[in-house]
């Protein structure tokens, strides 16, 4: 029984617009060749030359994976290849970056036949009625990128693939997806031309490499995290600290040195004074810092610090900093006041 309503697939292309494609014909092949060899042409490294079939000579229509290299995908699950398996309809297939959604044809029950006593007692036969005009020939359709098939306009885009369960953490800058990937391939084939994208052996051998610079890599395009002194590794913090014209002593307690270098860049023009001077002071003790002006005559201070209940205070780094960030004229004495245990 032939469908009333033919099937059809909605295309999602990248940075292209969705695409709905008539199945009007016995078989739809799939792949990144172009036509005559395939109907509907997918252009992307990771889709094959002769990618996948949809067989629409009946109901339900069918599709099988032609061994290509990167795999195909239904409903997020590998399609083993040159294994035939029905389409219904709402299937998602993924092929590379493209996926297709399918929506099956409709068909509807013809009436049951009369009976012979009814058919005697039909009305007599109408008038023909009169020729109608010949109407002009339409114009044909433009021509799609999509290897002549009909085209016509998606009505929505379709609805988002919802997230994998999980935590729910961020998993960092959005990449491309590589549907179909297998393990045994190298990501590094996408940056190859089309003729290499497919080579088994290219594909293990690459794995090598991508595992030996893989951290180097990481480090790259992660390296936001090396510039801010709450994320950087402890290694990095002195060079952090040359960039803005400190010097930081190793054998300060890590977490002293990033709170120094968080509030560096903020108390820059405050350098010199005693606003200044308190800001860092405290920043980097976790103390009370109290600085007294002219205690001992002109162009002298004195610095009070008041530790809390079993905190420790080295003395040899806030004297430190204090000589590194006082006007050069000026003199002070320091006086630690440490909490009751």
């Amino acid at each position: 029984m032939a469908p009333n309503v033919p099937g059809k697939i909605i295309v999602s292309a990248p940075d292209q617009e969705d695409q709905t494609i008539i199945l009007d014909q016995p078989v739809l092949r799939i792949g990144r060749l172009p036509a005559p060899d395939n109907d509907l042409t997918l252009t992307h490294g990771l889709v094959s030359r002769r990618h996948v079939q949809i067989f629409c000579d009946r109901v339900p229509f069918r599709i099988t994976d032609l061994g290509s290299s990167n795999g195909t995908l239904v409903n997020d699950i590998p399609l083993p290849a040159n294994e035939v398996r029905e389409l219904r309809t709402g299937d998602v297939v993924a092929i590379g970056p493209f996926t297709l959604r399918y929506e099956a044809p409709q068909v509807e029950a013809a009436p049951p036949p009369e009976p012979e006593s009814k058919k005697e007692e039909k009305a007599p036969a109408k008038p023909k009625a009169k020729p109608k005009e010949e109407k002009a020939p339409a114009e044909p359709p433009p021509q799609e990128p999509y290897g002549g098939l009909r085209v016509q306009e998606a009505p929505s885009p379709p609805p988002p693939r919802e997230p994998p369960p999980g935590d729910g953490a961020p998993a960092g800058p959005e990449t491309e997806r590589w549907d179909g990937m297998p393990l045994d391939r190298s990501r590094w084939l996408q940056y190859l031309p089309y003729m290499y994208s497919e080579h088994p052996f290219l594909g293990r051998y690459l794995l090598i490499l991508e595992d030996v610079f893989g951290p180097l890599d990481q480090a790259i395009g992660h390296f936001s995290l090396f510039l801010d002194p709450r994320t950087a590794p402890e290694s990095f913090l002195g060079m952090l600290a040359g960039w803005l014209g400190l010097v930081l002593d190793d054998r300060w307690p890590a977490e002293q040195r990033r709170a120094i270098l968080r509030s560096a860049v903020e108390l820059y023009d405050f350098r010199g004074t005693r606003g200044g001077l308190t800001r860092l002071l405290e920043a980097s003790t976790a103390c009370q810092v109290e600085i007294d002006e002219n205690t001992d005559g002109p162009h002298s201070f004195r610095v009070v610090l008041k530790a809390g209940k079993g905190q420790d205070v080295d003395e040899g780094m806030v004297r430190h900093l204090i000589d590194a960030n006082k006007p050069a004229h000026t003199v002070y004495k320091l006086q630690v006041k440490k909490g009751r245990k």
